[in-house]
């Protein structure tokens, strides 16, 4: 349960779309956080200036001497008769006014606004008002504002989500399409029907584009078989004529190219049907181990009459689910492989989910690795030798048929030995 809420969080976090989406409702709240405030601040500012222009319109139209008292609406002092003031109006009056904030109760209001100004006879004096009233207003007003604002983001926020995870959806269906499709499943589509934006477009294209390639791979597939399989005919009854001749050297010649011949086009066939095949029908358990005893046993007789030596090497070797003949054929090439072009040692192994072949010969230059799994390609230091450049084409469409990954790499660097070491990992 907890790998499943880690590896959800995972793809939460790498999600383009939804972090996009909180991007975006991030700068939404900073900046209506930012309005917010500025707008709380210049209107509070705005209430000051307003308080302090009613307090000189009140002052330039009283006589100090008319005054009989302080209230709790208005207090009206002489500057040099300030006593019985809290504390604070007297340092509000040093800086020609101000709003104070009391302690306790002065005239029953504790928040005053205080300005220092001339009455109507030109006399300096000092005028308060209550301003409880607006700073309750000003607070109310806050309140709201602030509680709108959450409410709006987080309507955003779940907005934003909402419309990033169906986007991440249809985006997680088109990668598992291109994923599928590169594993060589050409069958996979989106199945996205709607056309509601540029996503569904592109699912829509990809679909497309997988239907015209599946076309076309089926096309080319059909077209390597069926040249196969009509060349199988003419060549039989040619091998057929060539039997009928006397017995010579150029009989023998030409009945070996016949052969040769026939086994390539043989291989073109089990290439086609192999990459042509889908689904798990035929896969059944194979315990690595004993598939390459088996291997040993069969093809180490062959081995010893080409003058070369087999060895076996296993070490706590997995069982995969697996088509057993396929991987028969695979291992059969890989050997045939290694007794054309590699050393006198030849090595079977099956490590873990991976099993492969390993030789002591030349070798392949690593940057021409990807090179020599292409059908019908043969290096130069090759091409004196017997193949057709379909062996190694063979053993990769074994493994991309199993979702295996065929590794190339150098027999064993440590002890200096040059000979290809061709792995199938089902890893």
């Amino acid at each position: 349960m907890a790998n499943r809420v880690t590896k959800r969080l995972g793809w939460l976090r790498r999600s383009s779309t939804l972090r996009l989406s909180l991007l975006l409702s991030v700068i939404f709240a900073v900046g209506m956080a930012i309005t917010i405030f500025v707008a709380l601040e210049v209107g509070e500012d705005a209430i000051e200036q307003s308080v302090d222009e009613t307090l000189q319109a009140l002052a330039g139209a009283t006589a100090l001497e008319d005054v009989e008292g302080d209230s709790p609406a208005m207090i009206l002092r002489s500057l040099d008769d300030l006593d019985g003031l809290p504390q604070p109006f007297r340092r509000a009056v040093d800086r020609n006014g101000g709003t104070v904030d009391l302690d306790r109760n002065f005239q029953r209001s504790e928040t005053w606004r205080v300005l220092v100004t001339d009455d109507s006879n030109g006399d300096p004096i000092l005028i308060a008002v209550p301003v409880e009233d607006s700073d309750r207003a000003q607070e109310l007003l806050a309140g709201v504002l602030w509680t709108t604002a959450a409410l709006v983001i987080a309507v955003t926020l779940a907005i934003g989500f909402g419309t990033g995870l169906l986007a991440q959806r249809r985006l997680v269906r088109i990668n598992d399409t291109l994923h599928r499709l590169g594993t060589g499943d050409l069958c996979a589509r989106t199945g996205l029907k709607r056309s509601k934006d540029d996503l569904d477009d592109i699912a829509h294209e990809l679909d497309r584009t997988a239907s015209e390639l599946e076309r076309l791979v089926a096309q080319a597939r059909h077209l390597s078989g069926s040249i196969a399989h009509d060349l199988r005919t003419p060549l039989a009854r040619l091998r057929a004529r060539l039997e009928d001749l006397p017995e010579g050297e150029e009989r023998g010649a030409a009945l070996e190219e016949a052969t040769r011949m026939t086994g390539v086009f043989d291989t073109i066939m089990r290439v086609a049907r192999i990459e042509a095949a889908q689904g798990n029908d035929g896969f059944e358990p194979v315990a690595l181990g004993q598939f390459v005893d088996e291997l040993a046993e069969t093809f180490g007789p062959v081995v010893e009459d080409a003058g070369k030596t087999l060895t076996l090497d296993t070490d706590v070797a997995s069982t995969v689910m697996a088509d057993r003949q396929m991987l028969v054929q695979a291992a059969a090439n890989l050997i045939q492989n290694a007794l054309v072009h590699g050393g006198k040692d030849i090595a079977l192994f099956a490590h873990g989910s991976a099993f492969g072949v390993a030789d002591n010969g030349a070798g392949v230059p690593s940057e021409q690795y990807d090179e020599v799994i292409k059908p019908m390609v043969r290096l130069d230091a090759a091409r004196s030798s017997e193949g057709t450049g379909l062996g190694l084409a063979l053993v990769r469409a074994v493994a991309d048929r199993h979702g295996a990954k065929l590794i190339l790499a150098q027999n064993d660097p440590d002890q200096n030995l040059k000979g290809l070491r061709v792995t199938l990992n089902f890893a």
